[in-house]
């Protein structure tokens, strides 16, 4: 994706994650209701990136050797590990349904460095019709102003899809 159609906080992310993750790890030691504001921020900025296809950007800010749980809709197996392996998953996802949109439904701030988000996911695919949707509470776990762990489980017993 060209850098130039970004917004300026996912081009500085995506082109100096040090320093994004310094703020970050700032924003963590920041009162409350600021940093509620920031994360609500963060979360907002990934739901837009996502839902245009900026990979990059959803996990510019993901450790090098994160663990990740993908949505169980889209993945049996267990965690994945690294944010290239985590970010191929995701690019696979992509390839195979090309419209993909995330909604942010609610946030809670269990402490300053760990959040848990509901989330309805939605992935189609126009060439054969296949469709998917659900609902993920998804636990963040934040070390040094990056994800380090990310676990998503599904919150909708009414998957739809194949």
């Amino acid at each position: 994706m060209a850098d130039y159609r970004r917004p300026l906080a996912d081009r500085v992310e995506v082109s100096a994650p040090r320093l994004a993750a310094f703020v970050a790890q700032i924003l963590t030691r920041l009162p409350e209701s600021i940093r509620r504001r920031a994360l609500r921020s963060a979360l907002d900025r990934a739901r837009d990136a996502f839902n245009r296809g900026d990979l990059e950007v959803v996990f510019a800010l993901f450790a090098a050797d994160v663990t990740y749980s993908p949505p169980p809709p889209l993945h049996e197996g267990g965690s994945l590990q690294g944010r290239g392996v985590v970010f191929d998953f995701w690019r696979g996802i992509f390839t195979r349904y090309d419209e993909n949109t995330i909604e942010n439904l609610s946030l809670d701030e269990v402490s300053s460095e760990s959040l848990v988000r509901r989330a309805r996911l939605h992935h189609r695919s126009r060439t054969n019709g296949e469709s998917l949707d659900y609902m993920i509470v998804q636990i963040t776990d934040l070390k040094r102003g990056r994800v380090a762990r990310q676990v998503n489980i599904l919150d909708d017993p009414q998957v739809t899809g194949p």
